[in-house]
């Protein structure tokens, strides 16, 4: 029985995180993607911070005069307003960290993201900020140092300075059984630079297969707009005489990839990790979404000149639904 109750828990737990996934990424489709990503690390970064406040004022049961300095300089005016319900909930004993925690969210999300908020896609960038490792890492050292710090209250608390280099060096999340641990791991084995360089690539080559099949199924294998493409981008690949869908061009010519350019196609964790990331990454569903608007449309509408891959990526980059 306790098997089963788990089982449906888990369920629910799992759709509830469909739901809000579906939500997110229809409401992606209303912004460009550079914005929405520009949002959700702006929200990642309030979150760190809010985060800090919970933690220190929970463990102070008071409002330290460092995180006044530093509410002042984020929030004008805002520690004057909910500090009366702040002190009231140390004295109460009813989590006066949660409480300072939710007030500034609140007040980021009506300031600094509003609007996100008035034209709808918040929950868009509250997701994709969710699925970034830095806020991965924030919540679980918030958890980790919560448990510390209830057992045994710091002598001295951290600046906020000091817990996002503290964040930053997390290398444990909470759930280490999690997809995402195997990310952190990934990227924990590469230089920044190597990662970044990998992501980019990977990044490109997703975009690259969804133009092609576009190009290649309006214009067959033998078309020019492509291999003009290939021979510029990765001039080591050729097609096999008897590859002639557009779907088959593009595995070939990602395997190819992962096997020659990047070299990586031995290394499964690290093509996991990339593709994790790159994947929960604003770009590749507003990539898919362009995709899908144009695979609807070119047929009906067959322009005069298809666009180069770089003319339709600019144009995918700018794309939003209205």
């Amino acid at each position: 029985m306790p098997m089963q109750r788990n089982q449906r828990g888990g369920s629910l737990i799992d759709r509830v995180r469909h739901q809000t996934e579906r939500r997110a990424l229809e409401q992606a489709k209303r912004v460009p993607w550079k914005r929405l990503a520009a949002a959700a690390d702006e929200y990642t970064d309030w979150q760190v911070f809010t985060l800090w406040l919970r933690a220190v004022v929970e463990a102070a049961s008071s409002i330290p005069i460092m995180v006044a300095q530093e509410m002042e300089s984020r929030t004008p005016q805002l520690l004057g307003r909910i500090r009366p319900d702040v002190e009231a909930a140390v004295k109460n004993g009813n989590g006066a960290g949660a409480r300072i925690w939710q007030d500034v969210s609140v007040w980021a999300e009506l300031n600094v993201f509003i609007a996100a908020k008035r034209a709808g896609w918040l929950d868009a960038v509250r997701y994709f900020s969710s699925m970034s490792l830095c806020s991965m890492k924030a919540w679980s050292y918030w958890e980790n140092i919560d448990k510390q710090w209830r057992a045994a209250t710091p002598k001295e608390f951290p600046t906020y300075a000091q817990w996002q280099c503290e964040v930053a060096a997390v290398a444990r999340l909470s759930n280490p059984d999690n997809i995402a641990q195997q990310v952190l791991d990934s990227v924990r084995t590469l230089s920044e630079a190597e990662w970044s360089k990998l992501a980019y690539s990977l990044s490109d080559l997703m975009a690259l297969s969804l133009w092609m099949e576009l190009v290649l199924d309006i214009e067959g294998p033998t078309s020019e707009l492509v291999s003009k493409e290939l021979a510029e981008k990765y001039g080591g690949f050729s097609l096999s005489p008897n590859t002639m869908g557009s779907k088959e061009v593009v595995r070939a010519l990602n395997e190819w990839v992962l096997d020659h350019a990047l070299g990586i196609s031995d290394q499964k964790q690290v093509l996991a990790a990339l593709s994790f990331h790159v994947s929960h990454h604003p770009a590749y569903p507003a990539m898919r979404t362009y995709a899908l608007h144009c695979h609807d449309l070119w047929p009906d509408e067959y322009p005069d000149r298809l666009p180069s891959f770089e003319e339709w990526r600019e144009a995918a980059d700018g794309y939003f639904e209205k």
